[in-house]
């Protein structure tokens, strides 16, 4: 009997049908997936999947992964509207949630959103809060109708300007609490939570509109037919917002007002649909006038301040010798112009300007180069040779400052001051990674993470509700409870989390985004037992290293020579500068002891230390080793050999990547790390590594 009530009551909870339209997202879909697993709701949840044609693997993966989901497959791709409309043709459910591939979704969100439409048999459909990968409000997520009132202050910039006006703020409805209930004209077509009769009957998504304003236009005939839309804040998801659109072969900015320009003309009377469709087109000139000046102003601006160092590099040598600026009066401005002119021609040939703007270690190089041709023109042109001590004087100041504000703005980007730029600089200026969770799966990815170089991620710590284990089992410091998330991120000056989906539940990963949102923080989630972080418009691989016919850009005769040429003028130039310190040392304490190390592939080799704690001593007298070729400036770790044989496979260093890695190295990852450089090798990630330990 008590089983027959328990199965009528199973019976009455509403079923819920799941739509996820999918298009080159797979890693996403797949943690999409895993939340809706995880969902608390008591009833029967069908999770039905349209793959538009996807050729990433997703159709082959989630068959595999999951084979109880329900999986169509396009032979085209035939946008949002038709292939939600194929699923919705397939669903038994009583209510359809509409679900984009790149959203995660909390416990509670179906359980929530089934109960708030039962209770309002008024509201045709509902849409929850939803954050960014970032943390922030999502402003799409709650929305009117784009009339020419609501559109204007929008296309104006007033709305960004005015976000709590009435007036301003109508486009995405910014002056509304967003942790309050509210009845809006619009809700995201991220996530929509529909009653299936209602949809049918409606029609589905109208499949004139390809991508994009589908769901405004369900919203716009939802209300026609008496029903209201509710914003509902009591659950909320994140989005990885705009991951289909990137593999899509069509300008989407094109595709989003192209279907503005339609429901303009769908809805609207003709002469407000005119002037609508007037001011749209007038948006889509002004934002791609945008979009070409954001291009272009990455290289005006390193072109303009380069221009300024070379300038006051000028202004500041020429009145050390002449004091007074008469070559420039004499010239009429030819001279510093003509500087400046080959300075940046020189740094367009080292790609300054277009694809390594921000890459200090080029400025340095196309500096020093600029020195030799202003040296050769001034042989050539008399006129312009007024002193070599001008030329010389200037070079420095150049060889500092063009590299400089490069540097600095990677600091600033590491501290999140600026917007990080996609570039390679991740030794020296790695951004700072705290680690939510000490459980196996955030372990596992710890691990993972210290032997990948190239993923600019450096951890500091760890950080969890409370520490189950020794301190000594984890692989980095334990850096506090949960409830000091905050002062955490200030104190270590974090500047991404990751989060383990294993350790905890999603509503407690987004209420600690909730929490932290104003620290302009990074987040990441590593999906259950895979190899990836998904952070903000990303997908990272943290897997180990496969070393199985591998090219070793170390090996390479022409790296050899300029690391040996390196290592050989650097530890010369310093033996030089610091010859009167070790020969004061020599004559008071004559301290020294040799010392046996292992060198690559099991060589032994014997060098002389002092017997003093101080390490910048020590290394003064490593430099003959280094001169001698014994050891380099940057190599393996210096084991010597009372330890058995590492079986290195390169030079050993004075410093190396051990050296600039907030982790504890465990017996077998030097090998890893030695792997890491032999294939990175270059004396951009030299100087790095130097730089990098000078600071440390």
């Amino acid at each position: 009997m008590a089983k027959q009530l328990n199965s009528a009551f199973m019976k009455a909870i509403p079923k819920v049908s799941v739509i996820i339209v999918s298009f080159n997202v797979k890693q996403y879909l797949l943690h999409a997936i895993n939340s809706i697993h995880q969902s608390q709701y008591a009833g029967e949840v069908e999770i039905i999947i349209v793959d538009n044609n996807s050729f990433d693997g997703s159709v082959s993966v989630i068959q595999k992964s999951f084979p109880d989901i329900m999986i169509y497959k396009n032979k085209v791709n035939v946008g949002f509207g038709k292939a939600a409309n194929q699923a919705a043709g397939k669903a038994t459910g009583e209510y359809l949630l509409i679900l984009n591939p790149d959203t995660i979704i909390q416990e509670n969100t179906i359980s929530k959103f089934v109960e708030y439409l039962e209770e309002h048999p008024d509201v045709g459909i509902i849409g929850p809060k939803i954050l960014n990968a970032d943390g922030s409000l999502q402003l799409a997520c709650k929305r009117s109708f784009p009339t020419i009132s609501v559109a204007l202050p929008k296309l104006l910039g007033l709305t960004s300007l005015f976000p709590k006006s009435k007036w301003a703020g109508k486009y995405n409805l910014t002056y509304l609490d967003p942790d309050k209930i509210h009845k809006v004209d619009a809700i995201s077509g991220s996530c929509m939570f529909i009653r299936q009769e209602l949809f049918h009957r409606l029609d589905g998504f109208d499949e004139h509109f390809f991508m994009f304003g589908e769901d405004l236009d369900l919203c716009y005939r939802i209300n026609q037919a008496g029903y209201e839309i509710h914003y509902f804040p009591v659950t909320q998801i994140i989005h990885y917002q705009g991951e289909s659109v990137k593999t899509a072969p069509y300008d989407s900015l094109n595709a989003f007002y192209n279907a503005m320009i339609l429901f303009s003309n769908k809805h609207f009377s003709r002469s407000q649909s005119i002037l609508t469709n007037f001011t749209i087109r007038l948006g889509i000139s002004l934002r791609k006038g945008m979009s070409i000046f954001g291009e272009l102003r990455s290289l005006i601006i390193s072109i303009g301040l380069d221009a300024l160092v070379v300038l006051v590099a000028f202004l500041i040598a020429i009145p050390v010798r002449f004091n007074n600026f008469e070559p420039i009066i004499v010239t009429r401005g030819l001279v510093p112009a003509v500087y400046i002119f080959f300075w940046l021609v020189v740094g367009s040939l080292f790609q300054l300007y277009t694809r390594y703007i921000l890459s200090y270690t080029r400025a340095i190089l196309a500096s020093v180069s600029g020195f030799f041709i202003a040296v050769a023109f001034t042989y050539f042109f008399k006129q312009y040779a007024f002193s070599r001590l001008v030329i010389i004087l200037a070079t420095a100041i150049i060889t500092v400052l063009i590299p400089g504000w490069r540097v600095l703005a990677h600091y600033l980007m590491s501290r999140g001051v600026l917007k990080p730029v996609k570039e390679k600089h991740h030794v020296l200026f790695s951004r700072k990674t705290l680690i939510i969770g000490t459980d196996p799966e955030s372990l596992r990815i710890a691990g993972n993470i210290q032997k990948r170089f190239d993923t600019g991620l450096d951890i500091i710590g760890f950080c969890d509700r409370k520490l189950s284990m020794e301190r000594d089992e984890l692989p980095n410091t334990f850096l506090g409870a949960l409830t000091d998330v905050r002062d955490i991120i200030k104190t270590y000056a974090i500047r991404e989390i990751i989060f383990s989906s294993s350790g905890f539940t999603n509503e407690e990963i987004l209420s600690i985004m909730n929490k932290t949102r104003d620290l302009r923080l990074t987040y990441r989630m590593v999906p259950r037992n895979q190899e990836i972080l998904l952070g903000k418009s990303s997908v990272e691989e943290v897997g180990d290293y496969s070393f199985v016919n591998i090219e070793y850009s170390l090996f390479h005769r022409l790296h050899r020579i300029s690391k040996r040429l390196f290592d050989i003028l650097g530890s010369v130039l310093v033996l030089i500068v610091f010859s009167p310190l070790i020969a004061i040392h020599f004559i008071f304490f004559n301290s020294t002891v040799s010392k046996e190390y292992w060198g690559e592939n099991g060589k032994r080799f014997n060098v002389m230390e002092l017997k003093n704690k101080n390490r910048f001593l020590k290394v003064l007298l490593l430099m003959w080793a280094v001169l001698k070729g014994k050891i380099s400036f940057v190599g393996s770790s210096l084991i010597d050999t009372t330890n058995p044989d590492p079986k290195l496979i390169c030079k050993p260093g004075i410093t190396g990547l051990a050296r600039v890695r907030h982790v504890k190295i465990v017996p077998g990852e030097n090998s890893i790390m030695d792997h890491y450089y032999v294939q990175n090798q270059s004396l951009t990630l030299d100087l790095e590594i130097i730089m990098k330990t000078l600071f440390s």
